[in-house]
């Protein structure tokens, strides 16, 4: 009973230690994506957006960050933004081979937006079901 309980005590352990080390691994190559795209911030996008950059959580959810600037109504662009967001974001994974890292490993991503002061305006979350 004993030999039992040590094997499966060494199989849990093992596959513990193969989970932690895939999580690093992801960690690892999503914080290469974000810091390439650092290379070349800010950048701005359109006449009210500029991209601040990329940043990825401990828990491997993967942020975008913007800033909203010469809008008088951001929460209503905003809307516009997400609504855009989440009807695209399905065809945006199925044609970028880039992204597969995303929808092999079920990450996360949030697009946060800032006003010009870095206060958050809104958190755009798209989760794996957006876009699978």
């Amino acid at each position: 009973m004993q030999n039992k309980f040590h094997l499966i005590f060494i199989i849990g352990f093992s596959l513990l230690l193969l989970q932690c080390s895939g999580d690093r691994r992801l960690y690892r190559e999503l914080v290469e994506m974000a810091d390439n795209l650092n290379k070349s911030v800010p950048a701005q996008l359109d006449d009210h957006t500029i991209f601040l950059g990329a940043d990825v959580t401990e828990g491997n959810v993967f942020q975008y960050r913007y800033q909203l600037v010469n809008t008088a109504e951001p929460q209503s662009m905003l809307r516009a933004v997400e609504e855009q967001t989440k009807n695209n974001i399905r065809e945006a994974f199925r044609l970028n081979p880039d992204l597969k890292i995303f929808t092999e490993n079920e990450v996360k991503i949030d697009y946060i937006y800032t006003d010009s002061a870095g206060n958050i305006l809104k958190i755009i979350h798209i989760t794996p079901e957006d876009y699978k």
